[in-house]
């Protein structure tokens, strides 16, 4: 049997979307289901992440936009 090569080091957590705005804000779990931070995703698509509240990083470290998956990797490896 094959193990499964698709599994996250991260999980998704609460999800809020902002009917006004059209932001959507949803929380990043580690492994342990302890919370890394959050991904913000503008009406525009445009990702931010925080791993912090009050802390938002726009780009990612080689200058790249971030996708939901990018942002949620870093958070769980990096913060």
């Amino acid at each position: 049997m094959k193990p499964n090569l698709s599994v996250k080091p991260y999980t998704i957590g609460e999800k809020h979307l902002n009917q006004y705005t059209g932001m959507s804000i949803i929380e990043i779990l580690d492994g342990e289901k302890k919370r890394s931070g959050w991904i913000w995703t503008t009406s525009i698509g445009k990702v931010i992440v925080s791993p912090h509240l009050g802390h938002y990083i726009w780009y990612n470290e080689g200058g790249e936009d971030w996708t939901t998956e990018s942002g949620a990797l870093w958070l769980v490896k990096k913060r």
